[in-house]
């Protein structure tokens, strides 16, 4: 879908939970899985990378009023990063101000950036503003609502990316520069035991020898 750049030198996947709310002839799935990369790629190239792909836009990271649409359960922010703006080292946030609902079945949220000096940029323009990021992190969650009714039904999606140095034993014995990729996702209500936010991870599917839907399939159909 996307041009594949990259190469991930070690992975896992771990299903962290497979449970069934229907029924047999009815299944209801809620899925989570857990996924770890180590990439030479630095958090500054991937955040490129993952704009060019979508997912780092206004769509993950909204600067409008959103409806049921948060950081995440725990309400951790849309975003948050450590940059260098202007040579200067900063903490930039995109969080969610709840701005209450209709019987709390219809929850609009106000997205808050800090510092307020970069209350206009978007880090999907962070490349073209020569803003470069050190690490940085990313957090939706949506939960569903049907007829005034709340639903069981949610997206969760959770990513940490940051860069650390580690003694690889290769034949050149030589320490390397890898950046840590970790990825949460959850859904509810899934018909049928498949990928969890799949929306999600097809853009984040840039790595040329990993094929992550492929992966995760893999280890659902195991549990």
């Amino acid at each position: 879908m996307y041009e594949l750049t990259c190469r991930v030198h070690d992975w896992s996947v771990r299903v962290l939970e497979l449970s069934n709310f229907g029924s047999l002839l009815n299944p209801l799935y809620t899925i989570g899985v857990e996924l770890e990369l180590r990439v030479s790629e630095s958090p500054d190239m991937l955040h490129r990378l993952l704009t060019d792909t979508g997912l780092i836009s206004r769509e993950t990271i909204p600067f409008d009023v959103v409806t049921n649409f948060r950081g995440s359960a725990a309400n951790e922010p849309y975003y948050a990063a450590r940059i260098l703006y202007d040579g200067m080292p900063k903490r930039y946030e995109v969080t969610a101000r709840d701005t209450g609902g209709v019987l709390r079945t219809k929850i609009t949220y106000k997205p808050v950036v800090s510092p307020e000096e970069l209350q206009l940029h978007h880090p999907a323009n962070f490349v073209r503003l020569g803003i470069s990021v050190e690490e940085w992190e990313l957090h939706n969650y949506k939960h569903y609502f049907m007829l005034l009714i709340a639903s069981k039904r949610y997206e969760s999606f959770d990513l940490w990316v940051s860069a650390a140095a580690e003694e690889q034993e290769m034949e050149a014995a030589a320490t390397s520069e890898l950046t840590t990729v970790r990825v949460k996702l959850t859904e509810s209500e899934l018909k049928r035991k498949d990928v969890p936010c799949a929306w999600y991870l097809q853009r984040l599917s840039i790595f040329e020898n990993l094929d992550l839907e492929a992966e995760v399939r893999k280890k659902l159909a195991e549990a």
